[in-house]
């Protein structure tokens, strides 16, 4: 029988199991596992025993001649090892090799040559112990209060990208894709859950009870998983037959309806979308305190409580982020889980088509709540836009180490939100129904794989013309090298247009990036055009083409607004004469076009490419019809947020007082869409920072500013150490409104000491938080990071160097006088020891070259708002 389902299963999966991508610190390729057995007891867990007992067995496959099982383990203390041939159960001895301290990697040595034609299948059982940890990693605990605020203790796991490993001995990389049959032994009171639906319930002495679960589809390790708790959890079934669950805390099961039914209609949409099942009789969705975001666990999802316990009155911001994270998690369960990634290399594989279908799900369900357009443009678009103006790394990333801290960097705007977009660029080039048509196809031909890029390409099957690229073409043109471009539009005679390509590059460089070209999907918008290129591509701009002239369907007299729709990745330059055209006719525009001009504006007006001049401008006509989505694209930090703070203007200040409170006035009642709310937050958040001493005596109404009272220590250590994006944000809001000369920074460099004194945060954990901080108020933010990372030795950041260069990089590009230009520098040189030869150097010519700019530009700018009566347009309009 071992042998039968040996060929089966080596038939079935080995052409694709065998990772394909060979990187630093990966397993070898001559073992692969066919199947676990796991049991875990954890009968301890409302006794404050956090203790737990493991076996775990697993069916290996011998790919090739070798003396060497090797896996991963990391914190679990192993009690016993047996090593077993398949079919005849002969015991083959072994010892296990010393490691080294760091190292993950369980090496056994067997005392013969394992060979493939002979002993073709082994077990190796483990039997070990651990204790449930308090961080969100590998199996772990966490708690909520229960009646009369009683601490109830609850296990869970958070495996994704490379902690299975700390939970039980296993082959944790993602190109081993295996079934399990998990049983758990626990406190008979508790609830119990995991991948699969319950198999059997067996009652055992003292209270307890084995729970033995169905075996689970083939997965990779991450997507394990398993709740001990004493939770609630209300039910249905799909359309398609499956149970969805939603799984909580005790609460009034009111407050997980609304989850429950968005649950099932997004696994319905996706669904008809595809043409796939999921693969799984049950889908549960579990509310996990302090989880943070969510995770796509393969059939038992895990999300933080705000996205599943939604009160009857719970406000349209949440629903709208309650629909989108459901939606990218449901995604997750075919895209990543039933087809995935064969390394992390390709995570944009996972996580681009779960971005791109969170909206596309969400849109298509709840149209009044999420406009498809409009949040692509404002939820991914701009900020993938900002990111890979800073960020090196393509989509692809080859090579890539199996280095844990490495891997999670690609956990980023990059790998989301560009991804999602190059997957609507491409939808949008070839049209609905061929890109339908190909994901069908990726997925049926890949059910239950292991994928690599090119498998995706390989599923399109399109008749282009002689003038477009193939769909791999315009794939790998975005995929395999990092940034975008910017297009020049220049308007010549008549109706003829010259189009250049070039990167965007968001600084002066000290080597200007001249050959990288892409295949750029031109579309665009004119009088005379009646919207037929506004989606599909006119022409493409090749690789090889770095200027063209083309003929478009416009007057002299229309305006000319290329990419109108936010459809192509990259940024649009145009002629005075086009930016004049554009200036003119800005508010008879739709809000999408207003949008992306106002954001391109902005963005290469900080590129020294135009002048700011132009950005004032456009506010001037947007001030005059406000609508939430330019408006919310111009008052982000990068754009008005970074004017603001070189101007120190009280003049512009008061225009956007009065352009602040457009948004109170358009988003006064409760029926708003999720742009409309976000506004309305963005407004509150900027109310409170625009002096308010000024606006109570200049505005009158019945909106105050927040009231911002000292934040103690411990409560900004907390909210900077939780996994929650939403708590920082909160925390940073109320950072921000305080006065500068407030103790604030001060609090906040002892936060940041007690974190890192206390190893709160790992140190590239610790940096991605300092990068969140900078980006949400670099002016009042960066002083006290470059402080705090002064006082960081080299050896302490060299680890996660990457991260740490990725951090200065950001600080360089908003250094704005020469005081800070010092400190940063100083900084750079302590930690010359790894960081690129040419980093200072670089990040010198970019200081130097912004507070040029600064000098120069600020005085006129300044007086640009004086003459232009900025200040005074709220005052003309009538408002008070």
């Amino acid at each position: 029988m071992c042998i039968v389902m040996l060929w089966l299963v080596l038939c079935s999966v080995y052409l694709v199991i065998v990772p394909v991508v060979t990187a630093n610190g990966r397993l070898p390729n001559n073992t692969l596992p066919l199947h676990y057995d796991l049991h875990l007891e954890a009968t301890g867990l409302g006794l404050h025993d956090y203790t737990y007992r493991g076996n775990v067995s697993i069916r290996i496959a011998i790919v090739s001649d070798t003396n060497e099982v090797v896996l991963h383990n990391v914190g679990n203390t192993l009690k016993s090892i047996c090593l077993r041939r398949c079919r005849d159960g002969e015991e083959i001895s072994h010892q296990l090799l010393e490691s080294e301290p760091a190292s993950e990697l369980l090496r056994i040595r067997t005392d013969r040559i394992l060979r493939r034609a002979d002993d073709q299948v082994i077990t190796l059982t483990i039997v070990f112990h651990n204790t449930l940890g308090k961080d969100r990693m590998g199996f772990y605990r966490t708690q909520y209060r229960g009646a009369k605020r009683i601490p109830m203790a609850v296990a869970t796991t958070h495996f994704q990208p490379s902690y299975a490993r700390l939970a039980f001995p296993c082959f944790d990389e993602p190109g081993f894709k295996t079934t399990f049959q998990i049983t758990i032994v626990a406190n008979g009171s508790h609830l119990v859950a995991s991948n699969a639906p319950i198999a059997t319930v067996t009652w055992l002495q003292d209270g307890h009870k084995a729970v033995r679960f169905e075996r689970t589809p083939p997965m990779q390790t991450y997507l394990v998983t398993f709740l001990i708790a004493n939770f609630t959890s209300v039910h249905t079934a799909s359309p398609s037959g499956v149970e969805i669950g939603i799984l909580a805390p005790p609460k009034d099961k009111k407050s997980l309806q609304f989850s429950l039914q968005a649950a099932t209609t997004l696994l319905s949409s996706l669904e008809e979308y595809t043409g796939q099942s999921l693969g799984l009789q049950k889908l549960d969705h579990v509310a996990i305190p302090q989880f943070g975001n969510a995770m796509e666990n393969w059939g038992l999802v895990a999300y933080d409580e705000q996205f599943l316990v939604l009160s009857a009155k719970a406000h349209r911001l949440q629903r709208a982020q309650a629909v989108l994270t459901i939606g990218h998690e449901t995604a997750h369960q075919l895209f990543g889980n039933l087809v995935g990634p064969a390394w992390w290399s390709y995570l944009w594989l996972s996580e681009g088509f779960a971005t791109y279908f969170e909206l596309l799900l969400g849109a298509d369900a709840y149209p009044d709540l999420l406009p498809l357009e409009e949040s692509f443009a404002v939820r991914h678009m701009h900020p993938a836009l900002m990111a890979d103006a800073y960020e090196q790394h393509p989509l692809t990333v080859e090579p890539l180490s199996a280095n844990t801290p490495e891997i999670e960097t690609l956990f980023d705007t990059i790998t989301y939100s560009k991804a999602g977009c190059i997957l609507r660029m491409i939808n949008c080039s070839i049209g609905e129904a061929a890109f339908q048509a190909g994901v069908q196809n990726y997925l049926e031909q890949h059910r239950n794989g292991i994928v690599t890029p090119e498998d995706l390409y390989a599923s399109f099957f399109v008749q282009q013309r002689k003038d477009t690229p193939t769909v791999e073409q315009m794939f790998r043109s975005w995929v395999d090298k990092p940034g975008y471009p910017v297009v020049t539009v220049e308007r010549l005679n008549g109706s003829f247009v010259r189009f250049r390509q070039q990167r965007y590059h968001n600084q002066e460089v000290t080597t200007q990036d001249i050959t990288s070209r892409w295949f750029i999907p031109i579309t665009y918008y004119t009088n005379s055009s009646l919207g037929q290129y506004e989606y599909q591509p006119a022409f493409w701009m090749k690789e090889t083409d770095q200027e063209l002239v083309i003929q478009l369907e416009m007057n002299t007299r229309d305006v000319l607004v290329v990419n109108p729709r936010q459809i192509g990745f990259y940024r649009v330059e145009y002629d005075e004469r086009g930016w004049n055209s554009i200036v003119d006719n800005l508010t008879t525009l739709p809000s999408i076009m207003q949008a992306k001009l106002i954001d391109d504006a902005f963005v290469l007006a900080r590129a020294g490419l135009v002048g700011y001049e132009l950005c004032l401008e456009m506010l001037q006509e947007l001030a005059t019809s406000p609508d939430p989505v330019p408006w919310l694209i111009a008052m982000a930090e990068e754009n008005i947020g970074y004017l603001q703070r070189v101007l120190q203007s009280a003049e512009f200040d008061r225009f956007l007082t009065g352009f602040v409170g457009e948004m109170f006035d358009l988003a006064g009642n409760v029926g708003r869409t999720l742009l409309q709310s976000q506004a309305l937050d963005v407004a509150y958040d900027w109310w409170s920072r625009l002096a308010a001493s000024f606006i109570e005596s200049k505005r009158e109404s019945s909106i105050r500013p927040r009231a911002c009272l000292p934040t103690p220590v411990q409560e900004v250590v907390q909210a900077l150490v939780s996994p929650d994006d939403h708590v920082r944000e909160r925390l940073f809001a109320r950072l921000k409104c305080l006065p500068k000369q407030s103790n604030e920074p001060s609090v906040l460099l002892l936060a940041l000491n007690r974190i890192r004194a206390a190893n709160l945060l790992t140190p590239g954990k610790l940096f991605a938080v300092l990068e969140s901080l900078i980006k949400s108020d670099p002016g009042r933010f960066l002083p006290p990071t470059v402080q705090f990372l002064s006082s960081i030795p080299p050896e302490e950041a060299g680890p996660v160097a990457d991260r740490f260069q990725r951090l200065l990089n950001l600080i360089v590009h908003e250094v704005t006088d020469r005081r800070q230009a010092a400190q940063v520098r100083k900084l750079m040189v302590k930690n010359s020891s790894i960081l690129p030869a040419n980093f200072l150097p670089h990040a010198s010519t970019v200081m130097t070259s912004t507070i040029s700019w600064h000098m120069k530009q600020v005085p006129k700018l300044r007086e640009f708002v004086h003459d232009s009566h900025m200040a005074s347009i709220y005052e003309r309009e009538g408002h008070q």
